[in-house]
């Protein structure tokens, strides 16, 4: 195992200049390379992106949570600059998890809150299952992890040649198109995100996305959830494209300890579309207190 930090490296996916302080690194384990950033000091907070996602993702909230705690922002498996070394390695969800687990024992984290959106969110859930002593607070944003038919986009891209070919000929429309989906606001588009985002996936092992992406499955997860030992807090946008807020209530009735926060006008990718509001969430039931829920049936 090894871990090399830096904080001036060119590397490709890297984090932008204005997620301030945020220091590149990479930790090489038996199973994988994993690149990631790292910004603040305090207790422990890992944020896993949503599928297509990777960590530069979370720039404008690593600031923020930075704050007060220490943030590992990962790409995960699959996704951006990580490598899967083992290829012998299955990488359904509860590979994707012991990676996380592995990912975090490489820098010397025992426990730890997590910040999950969208799959990534569904990733965090299986963690907590499978490591519920691993896992101190558990923030999700309109996260994977239930049993319910993907996005469209998402089916397509399991086809065989179909999803080889979204990859390699019609990247650029396809990340354009995806990411105004995750947007209610269209105003606040980071289109330069857009650039960042295909320059990536073009400089990612490719055929690891596609591993993942045919190898998820989330019905254990579902199955699962009275697992979970954590304080949850769920935020999900009413405007949501991708996963209906209406998922929301099945969550909470498998999650009594979860805390539900709808907000209003908000789409997929809530930490940027309603960045303040769901900064303050954050915030909050990281710090340990609640505020006043506007989750169904509260």
């Amino acid at each position: 195992m090894s871990v090399d930090e830096s904080s001036g490296r060119s590397m490709p996916g890297a984090m932008p200049s204005d997620a301030a302080g945020a220091v590149e690194a990479v930790a090489e384990t038996a199973l994988a390379r994993f690149h990631y950033a790292r910004a603040g000091s305090g207790p422990p907070v890992l944020l896993l992106p949503g599928a297509g996602g990777w960590r530069f993702t979370f720039q404008d909230l690593i600031p923020v949570l930075s704050r007060h705690h220490t943030v590992y922002a990962l790409d995960p498996p699959g996704q951006g600059s990580t490598e899967i070394l083992d290829r012998s390695l299955c990488v359904g969800t509860d590979g994707v998890a012991r990676l996380i687990g592995d990912f975090l024992e490489a820098v010397g984290v025992a426990r730890t809150a997590i910040v999950g959106h969208s799959w990534g969110g569904g990733f965090a859930l299986r963690f907590a299952e499978l490591h519920p002593d691993a896992v101190t607070r558990l923030a999700l944003i309109a996260p994977g992890g239930l049993d319910v038919e993907d996005a469209w986009e998402f089916r397509l891209a399991r086809l065989p040649v179909v999803g080889e070919l979204v990859l390699h000929r019609l990247l650029r429309p396809s990340v354009r198109h995806m990411l105004i989906k995750s947007f209610a606001h269209r105003d606040r588009v980071p289109e330069g995100r857009i650039d960042d985002l295909v320059r990536t996936m073009r400089s990612s092992r490719l055929d690891d996305v596609l591993r993942v992406e045919r190898s998820v499955s989330w019905a254990a997860t579902e199955r699962d959830l009275h697992l979970v030992r954590a304080p949850v807090l769920l935020l999900w946008g009413d405007r949501d494209r991708y996963f209906p807020a209406s998922l929301t209530k099945r969550f909470a009735a498998r999650l009594p300890q979860a805390e539900a926060h709808i907000v209003s006008g908000g789409g997929h990718s809530l930490h940027d579309d309603c960045p303040e509001e769901t900064g303050g969430l954050l915030i909050r039931f990281l710090a340990g207190t609640t505020a006043d829920s506007t989750g169904p049936d509260r």
